[in-house]
């Protein structure tokens, strides 16, 4: 059952993972990884280890647990699939596996099109751009003509 699971993070990830998934998954650095193998960008910023600094303080750990639930919630998945950062701090696999479930059943689903989202930001990027100069324009062309129209005393 958790060989599974273990086998399709590795196979994603291209990762050799230990037989004790928990204890690996326990960093929170596989799980944030594994979320934006599904979804780029999902987590900004992990928390690796260092040769220097070989295992993480828990309070890293715990903020890459976090990002990595949080990133799951943005990706929609219910709150009833998560489990709790304390599950995956402990290494409880049994409730990490719902919510590594779910995240990689959502990464098997076609993405909706990116693509038709982007093209429309950067529709409404461009006509508030020319809409902009427009209005500089006439303001520019209005304060002029305004200008030329006073007298010469008050211009």
């Amino acid at each position: 059952m958790f060989v599974l699971i273990l086998q399709n993070i590795e196979m994603r990830l291209k990762i050799c993972l230990p037989e004790d998934l928990g204890s690996a998954l326990m960093d929170g650095v596989v799980l944030c990884h594994l979320v934006n193998h599904i979804r780029p960008r999902s987590v900004g910023s992990i928390h690796v280890p260092s040769p220097a600094v070989p295992k993480l303080s828990m309070a890293k750990c715990r903020r890459n647990v976090e990002n990595f639930l949080d990133a799951c919630r943005k990706l929609g998945i219910p709150e009833a699939d998560l489990c709790s950062p304390y599950d995956i701090l402990q290494s409880d696999i049994r409730h990490i596996r719902k919510t590594v479930d779910t995240l990689l059943a959502l990464g098997e689903k076609t993405p909706q099109s990116t693509s038709t989202f982007r093209s429309w930001d950067l529709i409404g990027f461009c006509l508030f751009h020319i809409l902009f100069i427009v209005l500089m324009y006439i303001t520019y062309h209005w304060n002029r003509e305004t200008r030329l129209s006073l007298p010469p005393t008050l211009a």
